[in-house]
């Protein structure tokens, strides 16, 4: 049964949906991106000395870009998830949609918050360090801040991240996403949060300076690739005439 839905518009949201993810890029790299020579020490887990001297613009932008890019993801992953219901007919593989929107949904009440926790901690020790010259009196505080929120964020990692991953190379494989060779289900095996981007950006962390740079972002590049395999979705039931 042909299903009728704004096949354009869907398009659309999940482009929107897209743009969102990359300013979860250009967030990661407001926040975590320093220069030639700069320090990556950290105090603590994630606490950087760099810092003390970034821009307070920059935490602020990045805050901004994981506020707007959230409202933006979950537009194109809920038009991804409507064409799954729709696609995926057989019982056993319900579940795997089901998934789907159980990770999409703590995404969209998750990376705002995360996102901004990161740039608090940052701001935090910046300004107490600013108020009392002590780094590591500053460094505490903002370590003890970011480890009460610690297992919220390794949840929605669990859930987001890792937990998209598996559902969507189950999808690749159990040929929910319509792929016409066993090439092009291997290339998309790459297309999720923790394969490719956490690869490549892994390598890329080992280089020189600038090109070491571009590994922030590679993790939320990740769910823009997630959204690229919905468009693929979208075209393959167009074709089989699932939806008009």
């Amino acid at each position: 049964m042909v299903k009728e839905i704004n096949c354009e518009k869907t398009k659309k949201l999940m482009i929107i949906g897209i743009i969102g993810c990359l300013l979860y890029v250009a967030g990661d790299f407001l926040f975590a991106a320093t220069g030639k020579g700069q320090t990556t020490e950290t105090i603590g887990l994630f606490t950087r000395v760099a810092y003390l001297d970034m821009a307070t613009w920059r935490m602020v932008a990045s805050i901004l870009c994981g506020f707007v890019g959230t409202l933006l993801y979950y537009m194109g992953f809920h038009q991804m998830y409507r064409l799954l219901r729709i696609h995926v007919t057989a019982g056993k593989d319900q579940i795997w949609v089901r998934l789907f929107r159980a990770a999409y949904i703590m995404g969209t009440v998750a990376w705002a918050w995360v996102h901004a926790m990161f740039m608090t901690d940052a701001l935090i020790f910046k300004f107490v360090y600013q108020a009392y010259g002590d780094m590591q009196t500053a460094a505490d505080i903002a370590n003890r801040v970011f480890y009460a929120n610690a297992p919220g964020m390794a949840i929605a990692y669990i859930v987001c991240d890792a937990g998209l991953t598996v559902i969507m190379i189950a999808m690749v494989w159990k040929k929910i996403i319509p792929l016409k060779s066993t090439g092009a289900r291997i290339q998309a095996t790459l297309c999720n949060p923790l394969m490719l981007p956490g690869i490549v950006g892994n390598l890329l962390g080992l280089l020189p300076w600038p090109v070491n740079q571009l590994d922030h972002g590679t993790e939320s590049f990740g769910h823009a690739l997630v959204l690229l395999l919905g468009l693929v979705l979208l075209n393959g039931m167009r074709r089989a005439k699932e939806v008009a």
